[in-house]
């Protein structure tokens, strides 16, 4: 290929990429109206999109302002491209300096930089009675996952990448706000094969006493990677940034079980389970109690093996069950302190190319309850994940729900959830917040029910209506007190 042609393929990749960029933000801005209501203490609604710093300052702007209107942050990508992390720092600044002078909060996505602690080397590998070095590929073949307690040595190289960007921001007297990573297959983790392969490493075994029994070996791990999250990332991060959010996709207070599974993880004969239908729940270690994070961000996605997993007659249960089981384990067990920043996705994630006979997605109008549902159970805001394909519908319906909830702010905020309970069966299922002698009340029938049903409320009987959106109920004879 001649140069001419080269330099031209190059502009057409630089175009393409940068086309690609705005049109995500288009898509954003298109699909989504200015709120009308402006309360400092509501947290925005985030989409997990960068700005594309090769934009020009102008569009830059624009897009900023635009995305203020309508209480939407998107995120600072960190990274390092091939010029270097210098470039890096410099295409970062280039979008935070807008922001920091448009008065909007930043939220840096750090994910980039902060792979890989198991770098593929022998150093960091798994070491076999025999001497011999050897790695677990069961969370992807690309990436060479080998001994917890062999990866120290990289901990001070992943926290200068960090350094390096937060004392640029310190420099500049940019605040961060938000710093949140999507880490999940690095580091230590106890599924796949990890703990058959543990249990074939003699550091393995020296550092993790019952190793035979997996709850044990699960604690140890979790506690491992709980440790190395405080140490590499928030205590670096505080150090420049003491009052910034920081948090880990899918790493947030909890019952004891995990009602999910991620596309990478797969079951472990020996685990601990409580069994519902076909679904296998997950006795969970409480990583977030060590980690040293300031903010919650759990998981609600509608994973396509919910669908098979459960077999209530009312297929959309299938999907609102455990997703409000999840959600009611994080927002019950999250002190108030904490913000709760949830990771929202509506249509069915890792869908197969052939959908079977009898497949029902969770609909819109279900979708918008369950939102209705996170935001009385604790949720303080959301975190929008999806691909360009399916963005303009995902944020439509989210920033409906997140504007609507606008018209509610003294109960979001300062209301308590006074209803916890997550129905084994389906029919009904309300949630509620209490402020003073009233209450905001979102109700879900899975069963035709055009009755009132009737909730006692510090031994106050209460009439909720059928209703497929929040209604405010008073409290007859209830005192005006929180």
């Amino acid at each position: 290929m001649g140069i001419h042609k080269v330099f031209t393929f190059l502009i057409l990749i630089f175009i393409a990429k940068t086309n690609f960029a705005k049109n995500v933000v288009d898509v954003i801005i298109e699909n989504t109206n200015p709120v009308t209501i402006k309360d400092t203490r509501r947290l925005p609604l985030f989409v997990w999109i960068n700005i594309p710093p090769n934009l020009s300052e102008e569009e830059i702007k624009n897009y900023l302002i635009k995305l203020k209107e309508r209480n939407i942050v998107l995120l600072t990508r960190w990274a390092i491209p091939k010029e270097g992390i210098e470039k890096g720092i410099k295409d970062a600044l280039k979008i935070d300096k807008i922001r920091k002078d448009l008065n909007i909060p930043v939220f840096i996505d750090a994910t980039s930089i902060v792979y890989r602690f198991f770098d593929g080397s022998e150093e960091t590998g798994h070491i076999d009675e025999n001497g011999n070095i050897f790695f677990d590929l069961s969370f992807s073949p690309n990436v060479k996952m080998g001994c917890p307690f062999r990866i120290e040595s990289r901990y001070p190289v992943i926290k200068e990448r960090i350094e390096k960007f937060l004392s640029s921001y310190k420099n500049e007297n940019i605040e961060i706000n938000y710093w949140a990573v999507d880490w999940e297959i690095d580091g230590p983790i106890e599924w796949n094969s990890a703990w058959e392969n543990s249990k074939k490493c003699v550091i393995c075994r020296k550092n993790i006493k019952n190793i035979d029994n997996f709850d044990e070996f699960q604690k140890v791990i979790r506690r491992k990677r709980a440790d190395l999250q405080k140490i590499v990332f928030v205590d670096t991060v505080k150090k420049y940034f003491p009052n910034c959010l920081i948090g880990n996709y899918a790493v947030n207070p909890c019952d004891g079980y995990r009602y999910w599974w991620d596309y990478f993880e797969k079951e472990v004969e020996g685990a601990t389970y409580i069994k519902k239908h076909n679904a296998l729940h997950r006795k969970w270690f409480d990583e977030f109690k060590y980690s040293g994070y300031t903010m919650a961000m759990p998981v609600i996605y509608t994973w396509f093996r919910f669908f098979n997993d459960y077999y209530f007659e009312e297929k959309e249960y299938r999907w609102f069950y455990p997703l409000l089981k999840e959600a009611t384990s994080v927002g019950k067990n999250t002190p108030e302190n904490i913000p709760i920043i949830t990771f929202v996705h509506w249509q069915t994630v890792e869908k197969p190319k052939e959908i079977p006979e009898g497949f029902v997605p969770l609909s819109r109008e279900k979708y918008k309850e369950l939102l209705w549902h996170l935001l009385l159970r604790g949720h303080d805001t959301f975190c929008l994940w999806s691909p360009l394909n399916e963005m303009a519908e995902e944020i439509k319906v989210l920033h409906e729900v997140y504007s609507e909830s606008l018209n509610y702010n003294e109960f979001i905020i300062d209301g308590k959830t006074i209803i916890w309970d997550v129905p084994e069966e389906a029919g009904t299922v309300i949630s509620a917040k209490k402020l003073y002698d009233k209450l905001l009340v979102v109700r879900s029938d899975f069963k035709e029910n055009k009755n009132y049903v009737e909730i006692k409320i510090n031994g106050k009987k209460v009439k909720v209506p059928p209703s497929s959106v929040p209604v405010v109920i008073k409290i007859k004879g209830g005192k005006n007190e929180k």
